[in-house]
């Protein structure tokens, strides 16, 4: 532990989320990358090994850390002066985190301790104005559908929060869902396509892929066409990983090949989907990839995770949203838009975003 890790420690640190920050007023001291990661660690360990780590609370004040991208300090004990750093810190969204190990919000209410006290009842978890506004839009677009949004979900990120994968990388995956799809596609029609071949179609996609998506590759397919409705493994995983069409037209609109995200209620039209894929060379989709701009992005997954969260609310209280959403649809969209964004904790990659999705993100 460095010597302003040890001392910090002994003070006040405020923890924010922006990529770019508002000017602080006097009185913080910005702190170096090696020191903010050392600071946050702690942070988050002493909210994991918490007494009340059981407390709903308790997760999005760690993904709030988790995601900090500025850590800043005040020296000095006792009371925070809020009177100074209460509107910077809204705009900073930053929580604070005191040597006594208190979680404040913005405004200096409780959000947590380990002394067992109860979280300020005006207290909140912080997210920018951007976030809050389509968290409204997108459970108004629920209402207009007739599905109740539930209530309390936390909305996504906002612009400045998130620093998207870069268009190159957004179109390596989209190749590689296209081979991971028709390669299932193909297993359950029981013609398997050659998977030598399909690398040297598309080296492109298959540096893309991931882990899991190699290892569907290297599962020996059924033997027979009238096996593919069989129990071998590369059947089932042929039987989830042809839904990975909808995660390509989502990705595909993203990179603004597709006009719009239609309502998530219609599977793809394969045949566009498909067609976008073999009329553009794979060298020509990477290097022209743009992506839609990071609102669009953000509102289109703003409306998935709560889609996601009313379906989930709506099955446990034994009601059917297939009639308004499919499920199926929701969940492939919300992977794509989760990974470009990356907004499932930690450094996701592709495979680990999926998880976190299918895990009804948490």
């Amino acid at each position: 532990m460095s010597s302003i890790v040890a001392c910090v420690l002994n003070q006040t640190r405020a923890f924010s989320t922006l990529t770019t920050l508002p000017p602080a007023p006097d009185g913080l001291s910005p702190l170096g990358v090696d020191d903010a990661a050392a600071l946050t660690a702690d942070a988050l360990q002493w909210v994991s090994s918490s007494p009340q780590d059981d407390l709903p609370i308790t997760q999005p004040i760690g993904d709030h850390l988790l995601r900090s991208k500025h850590v800043f300090s005040i020296a000095g004990g006792g009371e925070l002066p809020m009177a100074e750093f209460q509107s910077w810190g809204w705009e900073a969204n930053l929580i604070w985190v005191t040597p006594d190990h208190r979680v404040l919000d913005p405004a200096g209410r409780l959000l947590l301790d380990g002394q067992g006290s109860n979280p300020d009842p005006l207290a909140v978890i912080p997210f920018p104005v951007d976030a809050r506004r389509r968290q409204s839009e997108a459970a108004m677009m629920l209402r207009n559908r007739m599905m109740d949004p539930v209530e309390g979900i936390l909305p996504v990120r906002g612009e400045d929060e998130i620093v998207a994968i870069s268009p190159a990388e957004v179109a390596g995956r989209a190749l590689a869902l296209f081979l991971v799809a028709t390669r299932a596609e193909s297993i359950l029609s029981g013609q398997p396509l050659d998977v030598q071949r399909m690398r040297a179609r598309c080296p492109l996609g298959w540096a893309a892929m991931s882990p899991q998506e190699l290892a569907f590759f290297e599962r020996r397919p059924p033997q027979h066409a009238g096996s593919a409705a069989g129990h071998s493994d590369s059947a089932n995983a042929a039987a989830v990983l042809i839904w990975r069409y909808e995660a390509l037209a989502a990705m595909q609109w993203a990179l603004g090949m597709q006009f719009e995200l239609p309502w998530p209620d219609e599977r793809a039209d394969l045949t566009a989907v498909t067609r976008l894929m073999i009329d553009l060379p794979d060298e020509a989709i990477v290097e022209q990839a743009r992506l839609r701009s990071t609102a669009e992005l953000l509102g289109a997954a703003e409306l998935h995770y709560q889609a996601l969260h009313a379906i989930a609310f709506a099955q446990q209280s034994g009601h059917d949203a297939a009639g308004v959403v499919d499920p199926g649809i929701v969940c492939e969209r919300l992977a794509v838009l989760a990974w470009i964004c990356r907004l499932a904790p930690g450094e996701a990659d592709w495979d680990a975003t999926v998880q976190w999705v299918e895990n009804g993100c948490v």
